[in-house]
């Protein structure tokens, strides 16, 4: 089934007019819906994630004057974008076509600012300079989806897992906060309320140094093998809805989408082919030396170098495993 017919059959056409995230394929059967311990502890966060564009010149642009972020360092074939100490993004000119859809591997990934302040920057910045983004409010966060220069989709996230209470299957599938509302999965984003919280309209300040990639949406060639594997790795139920072709996993905080996987450009679909851009890596950091190597048990196949360990997950993404 087509991911947009898909969609209008779950979730009604209203939700249409946004972009989804973990919300709008949400069930009753979701992890959220029991209650649980509020807690902040995370087994794992991310690393750097590692692109491959076709123009580096044009990511440059993308990354420092759209995005905000800084440009660490500068080759010929790539560059490293982040904060005035990490790097969060690594972009490598190395596709010679843009992102095509249609293929397992990145969906989109997301940059986490610490607070809605920052959150308002990044939307002010956009606004500044009329970069086309969609606006969603998710209940257990509020995003911004936008696409880089080769059409890489990436999403600002701000956590807001306290506005969240559980997930309502009743006549559709909404969002219940913590204040009794009920709200669609995937509403349209309050714009003129999150610019409330803007402090500095200052469009060339770089963004914090808090900010973070806080969580990855893949699209996986099998979902019920993605989900098995991200788990033994360490990572936590969230959904798992295979009649959806969805699942999504947490790392032990309050926000519990860290990682999501779907099958909605198709089962058993191949990567993309390496001249079209899209994600070449990601790294996981886990939180301690014993925490990674618990993980490592149950993976067949790693490959030792770099500081860490190279995986392959069921739909072939790399990924570096490190400890702190």
């Amino acid at each position: 089934m087509k991911r947009k017919k898909f969609l209008f059959n779950m979730i009604g056409a209203g939700t249409l007019l946004t972009m989804n995230g973990f919300s709008s394929i949400a069930s009753e059967r979701s992890e959220n819906n029991k209650l649980q311990p509020k807690t902040s502890v995370e087994m794992a966060t991310f690393g750097a994630i590692h692109l491959n564009n076709t123009n580096l010149i044009k990511s440059v642009a993308f990354w420092t004057t759209i995005v905000g972020m800084r440009l660490r360092k500068l080759t010929s074939n790539f560059a490293e974008f982040g904060t005035e100490k990490v790097t969060l993004v690594v972009v490598h000119e190395a596709a010679t076509k843009s992102y095509q859809k249609g293929f397992s591997g990145l969906y989109h990934f997301a940059i986490h600012p610490p607070n809605e302040a920052e959150f308002a920057s990044m939307l002010h910045r956009l606004n500044v300079n009329k970069y086309p983004y969609s606006p969603v409010d998710h209940t257990m966060s509020k995003s911004i989806y936008l696409e880089d220069p080769d059409g890489i989709n990436v999403e600002f996230t701000l956590e807001t897992p306290e506005r969240f209470k559980r997930v309502v299957t009743e006549k559709g599938i909404a969002m219940e906060g913590t204040d009794g509302v009920i709200r669609p999965a995937s509403a349209r984003l309050d714009l003129e309320e999150s610019l409330r919280h803007l402090k500095d309209t200052n469009i060339f300040k770089m963004i914090s140094e808090e900010t973070k990639i806080g969580h990855f949406h893949l699209y996986a060639n099998n979902v019920e093998a993605s989900n098995t594997f991200y788990k033994n790795i360490g990572f936590s139920k969230f959904n798992y809805m295979p009649e959806y072709l969805y699942a999504d996993v947490g790392a032990g905080g309050d926000y519990k989408h860290r990682i999501a996987m779907n099958a909605w450009h198709g089962i058993n679909r191949p990567l993309a082919p390496k001249e079209n851009a899209g994600m070449r890596h990601f790294q996981i950091i886990f939180e301690s030396e014993q925490t990674l190597q618990k993980g490592i048990l149950n993976i067949k196949n790693t490959t030792q170098k770099d500081g860490g360990y190279w995986i392959s997950d069921p739909s072939g993404n790399n990924i570096l495993l490190t400890s702190k």
